[in-house]
């Protein structure tokens, strides 16, 4: 199977790269207007073009990567090589309506996954369109599953999904650093402090997933009468980390409903 990956930004290359190691992927044509800014140590199996044609052309899959500015531009390019090929579009917002419109043979996906595809632990929500089959579907999981895991939803969720999971590295970015802050705060050399506290995170997302636990259940685990766990979790109640993480979620599904928009009405 050739692949093509139609936008070598940050997740395109990411993707490029985990779907190349997969065995049943023969080729990987991955785009790039600058082609000369892509690293050149990469797999013998990935081509690099600036040509979206003839990646399209040459590809029995096509995944599109671009930004959803660019959409428009890159889906008129490509359209006429994509009958009866699965497209899997990781772009936000652009619903599979709109896709199918302009790519009207071809077996479409729409998808979000995070910039954690980068080591290969992305996590995608994708969902499907009209045109795709069982034997499709396994193939989509196949692409998705080679950079992370995967969940199948209704289309409606995928704009939250996005503001939830595609945006959620940033947010628990600025959790880390502020953690780490107060690690310097209270005396612990930043090196040390950054240490525990991405080791904290990872180690507690692990938990969770692995024992099934609820957030509450491993919270009260750790919390003691009249303890420090208590004294902390009352600072954050406090500080309302809960209320603005509520907030900056909906502030992006919110976000994400205008591009959205935006790209229907053009």
């Amino acid at each position: 199977m050739i692949v093509a990956v139609i936008g070598a930004g940050k997740i395109g290359e990411a993707v490029a790269n985990s779907i190349a190691k997969s065995k049943q992927v023969t080729k990987v044509v991955m785009t790039k207007r600058n082609v000369s800014t892509l690293p050149r140590s990469r797999s013998a199996k990935i081509a690099v073009t600036s040509d979206n044609r003839e990646a399209a052309k040459k590809a029995d899959l096509i995944l599109i990567a671009v930004k959803a500015g660019d959409a428009k531009q890159v889906l008129g390019e490509i359209s006429q090589f994509t009958a009866d090929k699965i497209v899997v579009s990781l772009m936000a917002a652009i619903t599979i309506e709109r896709l199918e419109k302009v790519l009207p043979k071809a077996k479409v996906v729409r998808s979000m996954p995070n910039i954690a595809a980068v080591i290969g632990e992305a996590i995608t929500a994708y969902s499907l369109g009209r045109r795709v089959t069982t034997a499709d579907e396994a193939t989509v999981q196949l692409i998705l599953g080679s950079f992370g895991d995967y969940v199948k939803v209704p289309e409606s969720l995928l704009n939250p999904i996005t503001a939830l999971s595609g945006s959620g590295p940033a947010y628990i970015a600025v959790v880390i650093d502020a953690m780490v802050s107060a690690g310097l705060k209270v005396g612990i050399p930043r090196d040390i402090a950054l240490k525990l506290v991405t080791k904290t995170l990872t180690g507690t997302a692990d938990l969770l997933s692995v024992k099934k636990m609820h957030p509450a259940e491993l919270r009260d685990t750790v919390t003691t009468p009249a303890g420090t766990t208590i004294a902390g979790i009352y600072e954050l109640e406090r500080g309302s980390l809960r209320t603005s993480m509520m907030n900056a979620v909906e502030a992006a599904t919110v976000a994400a409903e205008k591009v959205a928009k935006k790209f229907e009405s053009d």
